[in-house]
């Protein structure tokens, strides 16, 4: 039964981390498309990310960059490092935070979405996470076949 349990779990949760993956990776061409402009950075800090978090309290810092840009004439300000679409902001400590902000120049080259300029990023998740996603779940999704095998053979 136990072969069954587990075997039924790991498929279930390969099969939907490799939908999520190939979705995001479908998601993170869109968001390559996406029109550019130049943008100023008018602050650089550190906050603590509204989402639940398994980590110790001294490794909920994400960096804060807030940046204005413009499109069309309309002016646009933004706090959104990484496409929020596919992934919640990076967090670790107040230090690590603190050098991620200031890593960016008062410069910056802002993504923009054409339909919807108020929706920006400064730079796209990469495709190594993605990857990672993809290939953890198909270990997910082996592990999960291999014990329904079990149970079906033993």
């Amino acid at each position: 039964m136990e072969n069954l349990i587990a075997g039924i779990f790991g498929a279930v949760l390969g099969l939907v981390g490799i939908w999520t993956g190939i979705r995001l990776l479908k998601k993170r061409t869109l968001f390559d498309q996406w029109k550019t402009t130049s943008g100023h950075v008018i602050e650089r800090s550190t906050y603590s990310p509204n989402q639940a978090m398994l980590s110790a309290p001294a490794f909920r810092h994400a960096p804060l960059v807030r940046y204005q840009y413009e499109v069309d004439g309309r002016n646009f300000e933004s706090i959104w490092i990484l496409p929020h679409q596919i992934q919640l902001p990076r967090h670790g400590s107040i230090k690590w935070a603190q050098r991620q902000a200031e890593s960016f120049a008062d410069e910056v080259v802002v993504h923009y979405n054409p339909e919807d300029p108020a929706e920006s990023y400064l730079t796209n998740t990469s495709k190594g996470t993605l990857y990672v996603v993809l290939i953890s779940s198909s270990v997910a999704l082996l592990v999960g076949l291999l014990f329904l095998l079990k149970f079906v053979g033993g």
